[in-house]
């Protein structure tokens, strides 16, 4: 089992557990748990960050279940996220 850290200013923010589905083509968010306070800055770059791998690993969309405390707010910023 592995879980992904996210590292956002050289602090650990969040924890994540990713599945890359490539039947469907999307990567899949499991669960996103964060490591203390997460201000909208590192949840708009962990989406930059997800998108990005999203496109590395030849998949088409990335989606958030809706498992762990981060998960509403990084939901909301996939939609509004850059392709760093």
């Amino acid at each position: 089992y592995y879980v992904l850290p996210f590292l956002h200013d050289e602090r650990l923010v969040a924890r994540l557990d990713l599945k890359a589905e490539r039947g469907t083509g999307r990567l899949l968010v499991r669960a996103a748990h964060p490591e203390g306070e997460v201000g909208p800055d590192a949840v708009a770059a962990l989406a930059g960050e997800l998108l990005g791998m999203a496109g590395w690993l030849g998949l088409h969309a990335v989606v958030v279940e809706p498992v762990g405390a981060l998960a509403p707010a990084l939901s909301a910023a996939l939609h509004t996220a850059r392709v760093p």
